[in-house]
């Protein structure tokens, strides 16, 4: 690196990773580089000063040079990830025009097309052995990739709410499919993600798995229909769905810890507002 253009920005190390279970590094010295990691697919963690970041797709984060850190591969969904180890002096005011700070050092760059495209460019040179003119290529050919970051770059804010479009989505298909069984397919069809993915961005936003969810909201018009109504349990049990009314009573039981019943018969309001209608 003794130009002076290849020493401002230069790739020391590149390289890529396919959906490889179990991948994980750990170093609790650091790197002497900053290390750039861009998520393809599928999901994993960086953890660095203390805090994590869950990377998804389109997710570039920069590890600072130095800085003891870890990064894994999620078990169920793993990365596929591209990386680079980077020196030079001009690589701080590169990541301050994209606005990566060791506070914030997570981007999102939804084109990842655009973005692997850019990778490869940088990666073809490394082919080329160590010439002056293949570590010219190197040098400029990251500058390139790192201005298509800029190019392509959309908020982390505007992609989580993207996300959260999506979920609320298939919230309001269950609020309004209460009468039938969605699988969990069927709904990562509807959020336009794969089973793994949506199930996990799912239970990050509400705390609990998709299809468990959708059971508590059919427990909830279980009880009010077991409460305002004289309804048969197997006709409130057909009515969201199971046909097994047996089934239903133990579904009911776990989610409420009384069988339907007894729920009844402890919580109708059916006499009450008989008295209240008497009294008028």
């Amino acid at each position: 690196m003794s130009k002076p253009v290849c020493a401002s920005l230069f790739p020391t190390h590149i390289g890529m990773f396919q959906s490889v279970k179990g991948h994980y590094v750990t170093r609790w010295k650091g790197a002497p580089e900053s290390i750039i990691i861009a998520c393809l697919a599928g999901e994993g963690i960086c953890r660095f000063n203390g805090r994590e970041w869950r990377l998804q797709p389109g997710h570039l984060i920069v590890i600072p040079q130095d800085c003891a850190h870890s990064y894994e591969a999620n078990n169920e969904n793993p990365w596929t990830i591209f990386w680079f180890h980077v020196r030079g002096e001009m690589l701080s005011h590169y990541l301050e025009e994209l606005q990566i700070s060791e506070q914030a050092p997570v981007i999102n760059i939804p084109n990842i097309a655009g973005l692997m495209d850019a990778f490869e460019d940088v990666y073809q040179h490394t082919e080329s052995g160590f010439t002056n003119t293949s570590l010219l290529c190197l040098s400029t050919s990251l500058a390139h990739f790192l201005g298509v970051c800029k190019l392509y770059q959309r908020s982390i804010k505007a992609s989580q709410q993207g996300v959260e479009k999506r979920i609320e989505k298939t919230v309001d298909v269950m609020k309004k499919s209460l009468h039938r069984l969605l699988t969990l397919e069927q709904l990562a069809q509807i959020a336009g993600w794969s089973s793994t993915h949506y199930a996990a961005l799912f239970k990050a936003k509400m705390n609990v798995p998709p299809l468990e969810f959708f059971t508590r909201l059919k427990m909830q018009l279980a009880c009010d229909k077991l409460k305002l109504t004289n309804e048969p349990i197997q006709a409130i049990a057909a009515s969201l769905g199971y046909h097994d009314a047996f089934y239903f009573s133990r579904l009911f039981k776990r989610h409420n810890q009384m069988s339907p019943k007894i729920y009844r018969k402890q919580f109708s309001l059916i006499n009450d507002m008989k008295t209240i209608s008497l009294a008028q």
